[in-house]
C-alpha cells in the first residue's frame, strides 16, 4: 500500500498474519494502538519495527503504538510529490507497456 508522504497518518501493516483476513490499515495520526498478547495463548509472539530487530513478546506482554511528536524529513531531488510518484513509476512498472510476441 502507498501513502504520500504529506498524509498525516499510520501505516499499520501485519507481517506474515496467519489469516488472510488481516490487511493493512490506514489510521489517522491522532489513533494509539495497542496490542496484546492474551495471558492464555498457546505461544508467545515476535514483532518488529520497519524492518528492524525483532523483539519475543510473552504471554501478558503488550506494545503501545503511536505517531511521533517530532516528524521525519526527507531528502527530495525535485519535489515531494514528483519524486514520490516517479519512485513508484520506477519500482511498480507503472505505464510500462511489455513488447507482446507475435501470433
Amino acid at each position: 500500500m502507498q501513502v504520500h508522504p504529506n498524509v498525516p497518518c499510520m501505516l499499520f501493516t501485519p507481517i506474515c498474519p496467519h489469516s488472510l483476513s488481516f490487511r493493512p490499515v490506514i489510521l489517522p495520526d491522532s489513533a494509539r494502538l495497542e496490542l496484546k498478547i492474551p495471558d492464555d495463548a498457546r505461544s508467545n509472539a515476535w514483532v518488529s519495527f520497519d524492518g528492524k530487530r525483532r523483539q519475543q513478546l510473552s504471554r501478558g506482554d503488550s506494545v503501545r503504538i503511536c505517531m511521533s511528536q517530532h516528524p521525519l524529513p526527507t531528502v527530495n531531488k525535485c519535489d515531494q510529490t514528483g519524486d514520490w510518484f516517479r519512485s513508484l513509476i520506477r519500482c511498480l512498472n507503472w505505464n510500462e507497456r511489455l513488447d507482446q510476441k507475435a501470433l
